[in-house]
């Protein structure tokens, strides 16, 4: 996609959701586990997700997939919102 290409929506979806899939899989494991490795992966994922964000927002800026940059973008202030707990 190129940098005159219209905002598209599909992309900018995929941009919002994928850095959360970590963190989805980390709670229904957690939830499905019992004792402390539920926990331990709960946290690891909690951990992992704005590392992921921050590294498919480095993959969005050098293929200039503009739309889906903006995506994550809005997930890491998302991600940010909640951790600072303003949101």
């Amino acid at each position: 996609m190129s940098d005159r290409d219209p905002l598209h929506l599909w992309p900018l979806a995929k941009g919002f959701l994928i850095p959360f899939i970590p963190l989805i899989f980390g709670i229904l494991y957690a939830v499905n586990v019992e004792g402390r490795a539920g926990l331990e992966v709960f946290v690891v994922s909690l951990f992992s997700t704005p590392l992921l964000a921050i590294g498919l927002l480095i993959y969005e800026v050098f293929n200039k997939q503009r739309s889906m940059m903006y995506g994550t973008i809005a997930a890491i202030l998302l991600m940010m919102l909640f951790i600072s707990g303003d949101l």
